[in-house]
């Protein structure tokens, strides 16, 4: 297989997902199933079943809700020709990737997950209304940072509870970066993402030129990368900005990449490149938006040109201090002290 040049754009081996209860084989061995998710904007997950020597390993679950746990019986009844899921592989603690969890574990005899420590740990924060997940904090946070009453008022009705749609396993197996996975004798390297979630684990086979990529890289949407209430200054943007540098210098130019959502895709370099861009063209924006103090609530719709349910105000809120606390530490930006409640950022003279 030639290499595709750095900047070849994004081309897609498969027109259409699969249908509902249909998987595609996407390359020999490799299975993908498309499975709908709660989520307005978001639409569906992809999860992937490889073929695995006497069993299966399986990819993310899904949103953990009674219609998804059907879709994935129906699944385990055709598309494993008989053969158990031997084990299970979770890229991130998200609702739609680690949804089912637990049932999957159970189902296959107590599965224990392959996943990192750091995502383990943020979901059995989340699954107990802790840590990203407690909505009362949050509120707390949107209102220091500007959030208008009736975005805020969106965001309590809309805004969908962890512990909705995920219950989890009593137990993992800790996935730490660089490890080698052997699934049906090929082996699978442990790559750590950075931004979306605290410590995403993609997986890349350089022998057949595969990324398994979860949320870390998507075709045509952008992932999420948001701060907390529970990491007020953090930086995860630089977080995700450094794992596409990383990725770029990792992954073969000419690598299928399996994302969890949207369609498989060539072009990587392309794609990678053209997330550096957006990114960089969002802080820029921002930074002239800051040319008077403003808050995070007060650059949304400079930010955002779309309606914006009330789960999507919270997605979007974190994203605007993401950018906002990411210029602060490149020194575009200060910080300045909380004023009547309200916590604002100004362009450095």
């Amino acid at each position: 297989m030639t290499a595709a040049p750095a900047d070849a754009p994004l081309t897609y081996p498969f027109e259409h997902p699969p249908e509902e209860g249909a998987t595609i084989e996407v390359a020999d061995g490799i299975f993908w199933a498309s499975l709908p998710v709660p989520f307005v904007g978001l639409r569906q997950v992809n999860i992937w079943l490889l073929r695995d020597g006497p069993g299966w390993t399986m990819i993310d679950t899904g949103h953990g809700d009674p219609t998804t746990r059907m879709r994935l019986e129906h699944l385990f009844a055709t598309v494993l020709h008989g053969r158990p899921v031997t084990r299970l592989i979770l890229t991130h603690f998200h609702p739609d990737h680690a949804g089912n969890s637990g049932f999957v574990a159970e189902r296959w005899g107590g599965l224990l997950p392959l996943m990192s420590q750091a995502e383990w740990f943020a979901a059995n924060l989340a699954v107990r209304d802790a840590y990203t997940d407690s909505i009362e904090d949050r509120e707390v946070f949107h209102q220091l940072h500007g959030l208008d009453p009736e975005r805020a008022g969106r965001f309590r009705r809309d805004v969908l509870l962890y512990s909705a749609g995920v219950r989890l396993p009593p137990a993992f197996e800790r996935l730490i970066e660089g490890d080698r996975v052997s699934i049906d004798g090929v082996q699978w390297q442990a790559i750590r993402g950075g931004g979306h979630s605290p410590e995403h684990m993609s997986l890349w086979c350089a022998d057949r030129r595969i990324l398994i990529a979860g949320d870390q890289i998507l075709p045509t949407i952008t992932t999420n990368v948001s701060v907390w209430q529970t990491e007020p200054l953090g930086d995860p943007l630089a977080q995700f900005l450094d794992a596409c540098h990383r990725f770029e210098k990792i992954i073969s130019p000419d690598a299928l990449i399996l994302p969890s959502h949207r369609r498989p895709f060539h072009g990587v370099r392309a794609r990678l490149h053209a997330l550096l861009t957006h990114h960089q063209a969002r802080l820029d924006l921002v930074a002239d938006g800051c040319a008077e103090p403003r808050a995070a609530g007060e650059l949304l719709n400079l930010m955002f040109d779309r309606p914006l349910d009330g789960h999507q105000v919270g997605f979007a809120m974190g994203e605007a201090l993401a950018h906002l606390n990411h210029l602060v530490g490149l020194g575009v930006l200060d910080r300045l002290p909380v004023e009547a409640g309200v916590q604002r950022f100004v362009r450095r003279l």
